[in-house]
């Protein structure tokens, strides 16, 4: 008892003497080779991440969207001029709001001209930028040099990242992404002075919302980082765990300001969509069909991360809905995952916040609001595997912990699987060599890409024109296909009592789809003709399917049906009966239709009468029209 006693005061001792020096036969080394050697991995990292995706400088132009960000964009030739920077600030042009974006073109434009490998260049040194930021920020949240290390390297040469890095309209990705890891950098900095109770962590903070905004004005992905905040707040800044409910609730509000340019931002960018025609309507892809392709996807950018191979530029989204059992083997693996990680959260809290970072930064382009026709993307995975390389890697650390060659392990399989990622990716990057082996491997591996089909026939119509009509005929029966599929589920729809609503929605989708197919415009014209007051519309829906389709006689029938029944219309009806006969002489029901408009105006009697016999020539045993004839034949 005595001897706690004794070592209890010495230790109080110990604490309120003052420090002896320390010896000079053990010196203390100096906290400055660490961090040299931190920015030395950081360089390296950088130069291997740019080595591995320098061959895309080689790479041409392609004519996927190119056209419309560099190469036919009259506002980027022009350089960086103050008109071009105050065009690029208001334009919603690409059906966007993305102002960097714009100016960092410009700025290649200025420097490169239309050299291809000057735009490409600022493309790969964007990336390997990101994997170098974004290991100084891990680094400083965690502490953990090589995880932090291999989460970055994992980032900059997984294969996923080719489109993001090789497609120079993809700027966007990597600029604003660049913005977003200077933001981690800088919050990570700010707790670090806060902790200390500096009073420069104010800077820092104001520095992380200018850094937001500027990553904003560069691409609207970034609209889930305050979220992505609140997760790093739990793990790995442990903020949480300490904090009164008072602090919880500044931790919160302190979010507020990048909240508020989140939705700034998101409504700036469904305005400029919805303006571009790009956000799609739910008769184009219902609720079920969207919360099924997002599950679906989710699953899908899960595999992929671990076996990426078959990755095209583009993937057409589904024409039939997923079967039930699909979308529920989906939504139970990733629920699974979810409830692990939650179970797990307060042992290993870096699978809770890895998973939410990869669920919830994939959120604005999962598919709920569906913009263009694709079902996923490669590039939508820029910034969200970040959270599934933090899983695995903190995961892996963290094994068989008392194993002795644990480290060496662990270090041989990171080796090889970094290895493994920069030789894909250097098969990947091949593919984007030129536009007709890019669109070509789409086609390899995925089914009726008729985007693929459509850049292939602008590749080839100034070398190829007869290879580039086929091409474009391809696209054209792929999209006809889609459009049939609807318009055949609309036409049986509308055949069952009380789902002529749902028929029409189909009809609206199939036109949706290949609006120059005049087929869907009759089915829908003929369908609107049927619900109240739906004549007006009906009546234009089957103009358009009569001027796309001049001989279509089936829809010169419906407008003659329909202008029958619409004040004012009898005239252009008679008209558009007349047309029927012509291009079908023997169509009984469009005889005896226009006599019956004929017989209902005044003066016109004779010519309804031509018309019923007309029709009875055709069909003697047809007894409506004898009876018209009998009623409109003068008595002797």
């Amino acid at each position: 008892m005595s001897q706690r006693r004794s070592k209890r005061k010495a230790k109080q001792a110990g604490e309120t003497a003052p420090q002896a020096a320390p010896a000079a036969a053990a010196p203390v080394e100096p906290a400055v080779p660490a961090a040299r050697v931190h920015l030395l991995l950081c360089g390296l990292l950088f130069l291997a991440v740019a080595a591995v995706f320098m061959p895309a400088v080689t790479h041409p132009f392609i004519t996927y969207d190119d056209p419309v960000y560099v190469t036919g964009n009259a506002h980027v030739k022009g350089g960086l001029s103050w008109v071009d920077v105050g065009w690029a600030l208001q334009s919603k042009e690409a059906s966007n709001w993305h102002p960097l974006t714009w100016i960092s073109h410009m700025v290649d434009y200025e420097m490169f001209g239309m050299e291809p490998w000057g735009h490409h260049l600022t493309s790969v040194l964007l990336h390997a930028l990101n994997a170098a930021l974004l290991f100084l920020a891990l680094r400083k949240m965690t502490g953990a040099v090589w995880r932090s290390l291999f989460v970055a390297a994992l980032f900059g040469l997984h294969p996923l990242h080719v489109e993001s890095v090789a497609w120079v309209s993809e700027r966007k990705d990597v600029l604003s992404t660049c913005f977003m890891m200077l933001v981690l950098w800088a919050y990570a900095r700010r707790q670090e002075l806060a902790r200390a109770r500096e009073p420069s962590a104010m800077l820092y903070y104001g520095l992380c919302i200018a850094f937001m905004g500027l990553g904003l004005m560069s691409k609207s992905m970034l609209v889930t980082l305050p979220c992505v905040l609140l997760l790093l707040d739990f793990w790995p800044l442990n903020r949480w765990g300490p904090a009164s409910a008072r602090q919880r609730l500044g931790i919160v509000t302190e979010k507020i300001p990048f909240l508020l340019l989140s939705a700034a931002a998101s409504a700036i960018t469904l305005s400029a969509q919805a303006r571009g025609g790009t956000v799609a309507t739910l008769e184009e892809y219902p609720w079920p069909v969207r919360v099924a392709n997002a599950l679906i996807a989710y699953c899908w950018y899960l595999g992929k991360t671990f076996v990426p191979t078959r990755l095209a530029v583009f993937y057409p989204y589904f024409v039939e809905r997923p079967s039930l059992q699909e979308t529920a083997l989906a939504g139970g693996l990733l629920a699974g995952i979810t409830l692990a990680c939650i179970v797990l959260a307060r042992r290993r809290p870096y699978l809770l916040v890895g998973w939410l970072w990869f669920l919830g930064t994939l959120v604005p382009v999962i598919g709920l609001v569906q913009v263009g026709g694709q079902s996923k993307a490669d590039r939508y995975s820029y910034v969200p595997l970040v959270g599934l390389f933090i899983m695995g890697t903190w995961a892996a650390a963290g094994a068989a912990p008392a194993w002795a060659r644990r480290k060496q392990a662990l270090a041989a399989v990171g080796g090889a699987v970094l290895a493994a990622c920069a030789a894909m990716t250097t098969l990947q990057l091949s593919y984007w060599r030129d536009g007709l082996t890019l669109f070509h491997h789409a086609l390899d591996v995925t089914e009726k890409n008729w985007v693929a089909h459509a850049n292939l026939s602008a590749t080839l119509s100034k070398t190829s024109p007869d290879e580039a009509a086929r091409e474009y005929q391809e696209m054209l029966k792929i999209l006809a296909s889609f459009a049939e599929t609807y318009v055949r589920k609309g036409t049986e729809l509308e055949r069952t009592p009380g789902r002529l609503p749902e028929a029409i929605k189909d009809f609206r989708t199939a036109i949706g789809i290949l609006p120059v197919l005049a087929g869907p415009h009759n089915n829908l014209g003929s369908a609107l003709a049927r619900t109240p007051g739906g004549l007006a519309e009906a009546a234009e829906e089957l103009r358009v399917a009569t001027r796309l389709k001049p001989d279509f006689a089936s829809a010169h029938f419906n407008l003659a049906t329909v202008l029958a029944h619409t004040p004012g219309g009898q005239d252009e009806s008679i008209e558009e009966y007349r047309t029927v006969i012509r291009l079908s002489p023997d169509d009984v029901m469009a005889h005896f239709d226009l006599g019956r408009v004929l017989a209902s105006m005044p003066g016109r009697r004779e010519e309804a009468l031509a018309e019923f016999e007309a029709a009875l020539c055709i069909r003697p045993d047809m007894r409506p029209a004898r009876e018209m004839v009998e009623r409109l034949r003068p008595t002797p």
